[in-house]
């Protein structure tokens, strides 16, 4: 598997899909989810106002259709209230990002990791537990995830991945690599 840390903006990676995740408690969207929302007119946020979508814990929205974007299609994921994000969430979110990705029959997706945009969230340690998830569901397929990281996040991020690689060498070999800026 190829693991890409890439931490350019958004504008400058092409991808078919970019994975998004909120937090039922979460107002306002925060991180890159908030700013595609953002730049998307609140299209998510009017989702979430009208009741259509909350960010329960599971939850998972495919949206297509944008012309402005450098993406084909949305695919939120929910994760219920921010004081459940525990470690057990954070590998059940990589898993279940994995197994959406190959039922829709997608080999790559960028994506942030998970809490990204909030500041009380340890970037290395939901980097760390939410690889290990997606690898345990991706193993025996070509997946390439491209995680979209600030730059002041990325050597937390390298540092999460690394001890998932190390853990799981046995497993999967994995390739992890950074993309300057």
């Amino acid at each position: 598997m190829k693991i890409l840390i890439d931490t350019r903006g958004i504008d400058a990676v092409s991808c078919e899909l970019l994975g998004l995740w909120f937090f039922s408690d979460e107002r306002p969207l925060k991180g890159l989810t908030g700013l595609l929302d953002w730049r998307l007119d609140t299209a998510v946020s009017r989702l979430i106002m009208a009741g259509t979508i909350s960010g329960f814990w599971g939850e998972k929205v495919l949206m297509c259709g944008f012309s402005d974007c450098p993406f084909q299609g949305l695919l939120l994921m929910g994760l219920g209230p921010m004081g459940e994000f525990d470690e057990k969430r954070m590998r059940e979110a990589g898993r279940s990002m994995a197994s959406s990705l190959v039922k829709l029959g997608r080999k790559t997706v960028c994506m942030p990791l998970p809490g990204n945009g909030i500041t009380r969230i340890d970037i290395s340690t939901v980097a760390e537990h939410f690889l290990y998830g997606l690898i345990h569901e991706a193993k025996y397929t070509d997946l390439s995830p491209i995680f979209l990281c600030d730059p002041g996040d990325a050597d937390e991020t390298l540092l999460g991945f690394q001890k998932t690689k190390v853990s799981l060498k046995s497993l999967l070999p994995a390739d992890i690599i950074q993309v300057a800026s």
